[in-house]
């Protein structure tokens, strides 16, 4: 199999990691699945041998984390794994996908295109809130921060999940996700490729499903498009 794109997982195991998968499957594109596995585990999740899929075109390589590996994982763990996964793909095409998320159908049929005609790509995101009872609420489409320059906040960012680029990129870009010690990686990156990529190509379609932490629940329940 020839796998034309890396999808770069941190987790800690947690169970909706196996939906994640589910979905990278169903996009039935040669998928190369980098799981990075943090010595912090979640004990009521799942294991690297529940990760694996009977897919031709679905292949999953785990990476098991030790503290002694991470040079700062600082408030955000996961940037750091992020920075070993971005050295470690080896295809054309790298995306980040969190252990909270999971893709539409469309979601490789729409990006692959996009970013095959540029040097990077981006979509929009679904914003969803976990309920206590194990529903989730559907908080809209983030169409205010996660969209680069036409973001409606003083920053300007692409969330990791909606981006997707060439891996010489994310080669150079492994340095911020590495070091930083904030939840700011994302914007990092987005002025990186901003500067040394150029203006993405936008797919202006919500292909991915993201559950958003519980601090940030009323900021997306207020800014959201229904």
């Amino acid at each position: 199999m020839n796998n034309i794109l890396t999808v770069i997982t941190p987790t800690i195991g947690r169970p909706s990691l196996s939906n994640l998968i589910d979905s990278i499957v169903k996009q039935n594109v040669p998928v190369m699945h980098l799981i990075l596995w943090d010595d912090v585990r979640d004990t009521h999740g799942i294991t690297p041998m529940e990760c694996s899929r009977p897919d031709e075109h679905y292949s999953v390589n785990h990476i098991e984390i030790k503290g002694n590996m991470v040079i700062n994982k600082g408030l955000a763990a996961g940037s750091s794994l992020r920075s070993i996964g971005l050295m470690a793909a080896q295809t054309e095409f790298v995306t980040f996908a969190d252990d909270d998320i999971i893709w539409e159908e469309n979601h490789l049929a729409t990006m692959l295109p996009a970013v095959q005609n540029s040097k990077w790509a981006f979509c929009k995101r679904k914003i969803w809130t976990k309920l206590p009872d194990d529903n989730f609420e559907y908080l809209g489409i983030d169409e205010f921060e996660s969209v680069g320059e036409e973001a409606k906040t003083p920053y300007k960012m692409v969330d990791n999940n909606c981006m997707m680029f060439h891996r010489r990129f994310g080669v150079s870009a492994a340095c911020l996700y590495r070091e930083t010690c904030s939840y700011n990686d994302d914007r990092q990156f987005y002025q990186f490729l901003m500067k040394y990529a150029g203006s993405p190509i936008k797919t202006g379609l919500a292909t991915i499903n993201q559950v958003c932490p519980e601090k940030l629940v009323d900021f997306f329940r207020i800014n959201c498009t229904k």
